[in-house]
Formats: C-alpha cells, sequence, structure tokens
C-alpha cells in the first residue's frame, strides 16, 4: 500500500504544478511557515534590496506623471477657420493650415478604413459580396466622394488657402447652376 494516497485512493503525485507557484513566495510580515529558514533568508534579502525599493521608485515615477492620457491621444483644440481670420494675421492662418493638415490625415484615415472594411467584406463573402457588402460599398463611395470634393485637384501642396479657394469656387458654380435651372 506504498504507493497509495492517504484515503487509500490514487498515488499522489510527489510534485503539484499548482503548488509551484506558493514553493517560493515570500510574504513579508505574512506568514512564511511553507520557507525552508535559508530560503525564507535568500527571499527576503531579495525583496529588501531589490523588490522594495524597484516598486518605490516605480511609484514615485507614477504618481508624477500629470497628463491622464496617453501620449498617442494627444488632443488637439479646434482653431478658427482659414475663412475666419485676417490676411494680416499669420498666426492664425499658420494654425488654421495646421488644423487643415489633421483634418486632411483623419479624412485619409477614414477612407482607408472605409476601403478595408469593405475588402473584407468582399473576401469573406466571394462571390456574393455584390449583394452582401452593399452597404460597405456605399459608405465606401460616399467616403470618396466626400474626400475628392474638399482635397481633390489640390495637388501635393495643398492648403488651407487653396481648399476653400476650391469649395468658394465650387458654391459660385452652384449657384449660376441654380440660376440657370430656374429661369
Amino acid at each position: 500500500m506504498a504507493d497509495q494516497g492517504d484515503d487509500g485512493g490514487p498515488p499522489q503525485k510527489k510534485f503539484d504544478m499548482a503548488n509551484w507557484g506558493e514553493a517560493y513566495t515570500y510574504y513579508p510580515g505574512g506568514d512564511n511557515t511553507h520557507l525552508n529558514p535559508v530560503m525564507k533568508t535568500i527571499l527576503a534579502s531579495y525583496y529588501y534590496t531589490v523588490d522594495m525599493p524597484v516598486t518605490a521608485i516605480h511609484d514615485w515615477i507614477k504618481s508624477q506623471k500629470k497628463s491622464s492620457y496617453p501620449y498617442y491621444h494627444r488632443k488637439f483644440r479646434r482653431v478658427p477657420g482659414i475663412e475666419e481670420c485676417d490676411i494680416t494675421d499669420q498666426v492664425c492662418m499658420y494654425e488654421a493650415n495646421e488644423q487643415f493638415q489633421r483634418d486632411h490625415l483623419i479624412d485619409q484615415e477614414i477612407l482607408r478604413l472605409a476601403r478595408q472594411d469593405w475588402m473584407r467584406c468582399c473576401f469573406q463573402e466571394g462571390d456574393s459580396h455584390y449583394v452582401n457588402c452593399r452597404d460597405f460599398k456605399n459608405r465606401l463611395d460616399s467616403a470618396q466622394n466626400g474626400y475628392d470634393l474638399k482635397y481633390g485637384d489640390l495637388g501635393v501642396y495643398g492648403n488651407a488657402v487653396k481648399a476653400f479657394m476650391k469649395q468658394k469656387h465650387r458654391m459660385i458654380e452652384e449657384r449660376r447652376e441654380a440660376e440657370k435651372q430656374q429661369s
């Protein structure tokens, strides 16, 4: 009966993986009766010389952090558009142009995500994507039309002034078309 357990059941393992974490765990100021004296001394010296100072420095650095949001989620305040800037106010025009560049990057990302969603749907649906991915295609088309309306024909060096002039010319053309249809 030497290989049976205490209760007469199957033999118990000599090494229990479930308790492996407990075998070398040191609780400062807690119950450490499961450790032999040598291991208790080694783990206590490690805790007080390495773990405690590192944890204290980490907590101090973490408490010094002033921003509540991650650095990669920087929030810019909206600045007045180029139409609200005075011609002689170079700072306002610079800020409006920077806002235009940020909006341009955001619109590019929206367009890329819409295209990615549509392509993923087409890949998943196979030959039936004409019917099943119609919503994604409509969303992509509307995003593409809006992007072309705002940024199309601006060229590489497009800025807020050029986009504003493009918008002005488009509105004049629409007004002329409306006048022609009325008369």
